[in-house]
């Protein structure tokens, strides 16, 4: 074969190579400068950001609160930190990695909140957000292995997601609503967070999108039904990646521990047990029903035994009182004033007698004598 040809065959066979392998290569591009968030880790100094709360420098504290009457308060943010001597078992546990996290949380009410970030990424790039989270969740104190831990009877009430929003846009104030352009993981529960041996676990959540510009908006919220006794997030080791150009992918929940109980809240305590343990008190006042019995014996003495003692005598063996009567004499004055015992009766019927035959007798003699001549 001839040189000149076998050099053209060589220069076409190489060509034809880079037009098959180039696209290969572009549809898998590298990461665009590895993790794109400040602070991801936590690590990093932590600022005042209310009078009570302290946030992980690079981060952003926002809740819901609608004002007065809204059921949603503002919660205490908090930056968790291993003392020197390591620490508790507790305070262990609610690190991921490293010696700081972060967490947001109230008492006995419901709250709605998080943190955001807002980002520079490669245009039109797409990204993915991941972060680690733990969530307690408890009406009442519950110690498993040194560690404060969610009631077994209390899953199924707080959810956290992470989410991007894809135009980047920066929030104006604290207390807000996310934008509903947000793309959000599936929710991670309480029970997920849940490991078999009773102890609350660190879980990864994640979310892919598609960049809309240059800037893109990373968020974690975190809320609770009802209002139990504890309700916190803590959130650690978070990452932001970019790569070119693609679609957005379905958002997915890593969770590398899993609970025995499935996160459904259809399965979760009904809202007739929010009450919370305060509430048990008040059923202990029922027994002051109980001494209504000793008001019977008052009964007992019927009115009988009063009634049983016969009657005094009646007042007929009582001597009659005297009766004041006007005793009328022959010529018809009357003895006023005369007081007359009863006992004087039959000598009064006499006298009278006497006296009307006495003038009868008179009578009769006067007309004799007027008749005579």
């Amino acid at each position: 074969m001839r040189p000149s040809l076998r050099s053209a065959i060589l220069v076409l066979v190489v060509g034809c190579l880079f037009i098959v392998i180039e696209p290969v290569a572009l549809a898998t591009p590298p990461e665009q400068g590895g993790n794109l968030l400040v602070n991801p880790s936590f690590e990093g100094d932590f600022r005042s950001t209310s009078g009570s709360s302290w946030v992980s420098v690079g981060w952003n504290p926002w809740y819901h609160h609608t004002g007065t009457g809204s059921k949603y308060y503002e919660p205490e943010w908090k930056v968790i930190q291993r003392p020197p001597n390591d620490g508790s078992a507790d305070i262990r546990s609610r690190i991921q990695q490293g010696d700081r996290s972060l967490q947001w949380f109230n008492t006995f009410a419901l709250h709605h909140a998080g943190i955001w970030q807002r980002v520079k990424v490669p245009a039109n790039s797409k990204v993915t957000f991941s972060i680690w989270v733990q969530i307690l969740n408890a009406r009442e104190t519950h110690w498993v292995s040194g560690q404060m831990v969610s009631g077994p009877k209390d899953l199924g009430n707080y959810q956290v997601q992470c989410g991007i929003d894809p135009t980047g846009r920066e929030p104006a104030r604290q207390i807000m609503r996310p934008p509903e352009n947000i793309v959000w993981s599936n929710s991670v529960w309480d029970a997920n967070t849940k490991a078999p041996d009773g102890t609350n676990q660190w879980v990864q959540i994640q979310v892919t999108t598609q960049a809309q510009g240059e800037y893109v908006t990373v968020w974690v919220q975190g809320w609770n039904d009802w209002s139990f006794r504890y309700e916190a997030t803590f959130v650690d080791n978070a990452s932001l990646v970019a790569q070119g150009g693609g679609r957005a992918s379905v958002a997915r929940v890593v969770a590398p521990i899993k609970p025995t109980n499935t996160p459904i809240p259809t399965n979760t305590p009904t809202p007739t047990n929010t009450p919370t343990p305060t509430f048990t008190p008040t059923f202990t006042p029922t027994p002051t029903n109980t001494p209504t019995p000793t008001f019977t014996p008052t009964y007992t003495p019927s009115p009988t035994p009063t009634s049983s003692p016969t009657p005094l005598p009646w007042p007929t063996m009582t001597p009659r009182p005297t009766r004041t009567r006007v005793v009328m004499n022959a010529a018809g004055a009357g003895l006023t004033g005369s007081s007359v015992s009863t006992n004087d009766t039959t000598t009064l019927t006499i006298v009278g007698g006497s006296s009307i035959l006495a003038l009868a007798a008179g009578l009769v003699v006067g007309k004799k004598i007027a008749r005579r001549p």
